[in-house]
């Protein structure tokens, strides 16, 4: 999945972005905001962690980086699906956002 979206292509479902703008209260504000992010690097889940987390814990959700998967746990769309099920992912009870 991280081949998908490199390189400045614009592929559906998959959003490029700053590293910082993830714990911004503004990203995706109006659609969710960090409830939506069901996949990322493993490395940028550590590098984020403590800032991730602490925005998650204000959000009401503190487990939710665990509920994120990566490229270990999940390479496609249907390991995805099957991880975000699994561990009670947030972005399952929401509206699709197209």
């Amino acid at each position: 999945m991280a081949g998908s979206v490199g390189g400045g292509t614009q592929n559906p479902g998959f959003m490029g972005i700053g590293r910082n703008f993830i714990v911004s209260k503004k990203f995706l504000h109006g659609d969710g905001g960090i409830k939506r992010i069901v996949w990322m690097t493993k490395n940028l889940k550590e590098s984020l962690k403590e800032e991730f987390s602490q925005r998650a814990a204000e959000e009401g959700i503190p487990d939710l980086l665990d509920k994120i998967a990566d490229e270990t746990v999940a390479e496609d769309s249907e390991k995805l699906l099957e991880f975000l099920t699994s561990v009670g992912h947030p972005a399952l009870e929401m509206e699709p956002m197209l």
